[in-house]
């Protein structure tokens, strides 16, 4: 009898913490990312005070805050007390910002208040080093000049669909008076930026820090899209920070052959473990298969590594629309988005969903098929996307890159394609200066014969898209003898090692390298 007292004693109890709970669940809100501006107040020794503003307009319910990461190496120990938000009718709120795992913020309104209608407005202040997280470092001119380099880009944000505009501010060491700071930047040279930063954005120079005495240099994007990566790089004089402060960038490491030995122990190593929990895992994710759609997607894209010893000015000429979209480091989210959205357009397929993202097929009418179009297009059952063909399907375009452009001139490889998409787009030549837009033009022209003439934003899915990295990043290291091994041993232990040991991280990570989810 007392054992039952105690059963129903204890669902009672938590029938009461569910209850309780629930209205706070009900009462979560979601919003929409409008507006957001970063400034970077670098001091000499390459430290700074780093603001970031951010406008929401609530969606639905009660809106509360958001998650903030997605700094990488830029360590945040604390935020200043005076971060606070604000809501269009001027009602001002401090703000309660807690830890949620490594590099990732929880940042709500204080004392439990929330917003339902209308915009709030965020403002998170932090104190943080650009030298020591090596995004502001000294090097040289082709002259000899001594710089340095700021190369850094703010958060990415989900839920920005409809951002107004994306803006960076840099304030400098250094005052340069009354004079016209535009007459004085160009003039001097003082401040030099990278092709493709000058074509992405539009770039003003203004008085900045707290006594508005010094330099501050502005990149402005309109309409930057969801998570768009707000990337600037540009060259300073070096003697506007202190040498002894700054880095130059580079890190020491191992050879090719003493990585892969180093990776063939580290593999079987752990081998053993891992396959019997692998074993394991089997049945199960075989009786799942059926189940995935894009919302249970937790593969991790492979990394493009290209040779160290290019031929210079060699131009690799071979590449596919979808391989040179990997090549120019396009976000995979927009690859695939961009891919369905053609398919859409051409009525291959209908979009059923976007929470969970679904689709119907109806019939294929590609113009030019195309092995990855076409793989792409053959995994969809009843609207589910089978992670193992999504997987093959990256792996071959990456392995397709390796095998034509392992000796080709990256650089000149990419203004190639960079000029044959503006062309198609009617922009004419140029460097490839980020705008995904002009590769989907291009893309759909190839593989369909004619223009894109949906109207409809062709990454319009790419939030609905749950892929945890967002790019295939370009490294060195391919040698085709140690490539060999690698894909013997790799071959080996992927299988077993992969889903075991992604499939335990993936709940924490996901999502943990952008801001965003709000609530």
């Amino acid at each position: 009898m007392n054992s039952h007292r105690k059963y129903f004693g204890s669902a009672l109890g938590m029938l009461a913490a569910v209850l309780c709970l629930a209205p706070a669940a009900l009462l979560a809100g979601t919003g929409r990312v409008d507006a957001v501006e970063t400034v970077v107040e670098l001091g000499a020794d390459g430290s700074a005070l780093v603001k970031y503003m951010v406008r929401y307009a609530v969606v639905s319910g009660e809106l509360h805050g958001f998650y903030f990461g997605g700094n990488e190496r830029l360590e945040i120990r604390s935020f200043l007390p005076e971060s606070f938000a604000v809501d269009d009718a001027g009602r001002r709120y401090g703000l309660d910002i807690s830890g949620a795992g490594r590099d990732r913020w929880d940042v709500v309104l204080a004392d439990g208040a929330g917003v339902s209608s209308g915009t709030v407005t965020y403002f998170l202040f932090f104190r943080t080093s650009f030298s020591q997280a090596g995004y502001l470092a000294r090097t040289k001119s082709a002259q000899g000049d001594e710089l340095a380099v700021f190369n850094w880009a703010p958060v990415q944000w989900d839920e920005a669909d409809q951002q107004a505009h994306y803006d960076l501010k840099v304030v400098l060491p250094f005052e340069p008076g009354s004079a016209n700071l535009r007459e004085l930047v160009e003039g001097e040279k003082l401040i030099l930026t990278e092709p493709w930063v000058n074509e992405r954005y539009q770039i003003d120079y203004q008085p900045g820090g707290e006594a508005g005495r010094n330099l501050m240099v502005v990149f402005h994007k309109p309409y930057p899209g969801n998570r768009y990566h707000m990337q600037v790089q540009f060259y300073v004089p070096a003697q506007w920070f202190s040498a002894a402060e700054l880095g130059d960038g580079t890190a020491k490491r191992p050879g090719s052959r003493a990585l892969l030995w180093l990776g063939i122990l580290v593999c079987f190593a752990g081998f053993g473990a891992v396959a019997l929990a692998k074993q394991r895992s089997m049945l199960a994710a075989h009786r799942g298969l059926d189940e995935i759609r894009w919302d249970s997607i937790d593969w991790t894209p492979p990394k493009l590594q290209l040779a160290d010893y290019r031929k210079p000015g060699k131009v690799c000429k071979d590449l596919g629309p979808l391989e040179a979209a990997f090549y120019l480091e396009l976000p995979i989210k927009r690859i695939v988005s961009g891919m369905i959205a053609s398919m859409e357009a051409e009525g291959a397929l209908r979009v059923l969903s976007r929470e969970p993202l679904r689709v119907e097929t109806l019939k294929p009418s590609f113009g030019q098929p195309d092995s990855y179009e076409w793989q792409l297009f053959r995994s969809i059952q009843d609207g589910e996307f089978s992670q193992q063909d999504l997987e093959a399907l990256m792996n071959e375009a990456v392995r397709n890159i390796q095998q034509k452009a392992w000796d080709c001139d990256i650089d000149a490889t990419k203004k190639y394609y960079a000029d044959r998409m503006h062309q198609v787009a009617g922009g004419g030549g140029g460097e490839y200066a980020g705008d995904d837009y002009y590769w989907h033009s291009w893309y759909h022209s190839q593989y369909y014969g004619h223009p894109y003439a949906s109207g409809a934003n062709p990454y319009q899915y790419e939030s609905h898209l749950p892929i945890s990295t967002d790019h295939l990043m370009q490294g060195l290291g391919f040698d085709p003898m140690v490539n060999a091994c690698h894909d013997a041993c790799h071959s080996a232990c992927h299988s077993a090692c992969h889903s075991a040991c992604h499939s335990a991280c993936h709940s924490a990570c996901h999502s943990a390298c952008v801001s965003g989810s709000s609530h």
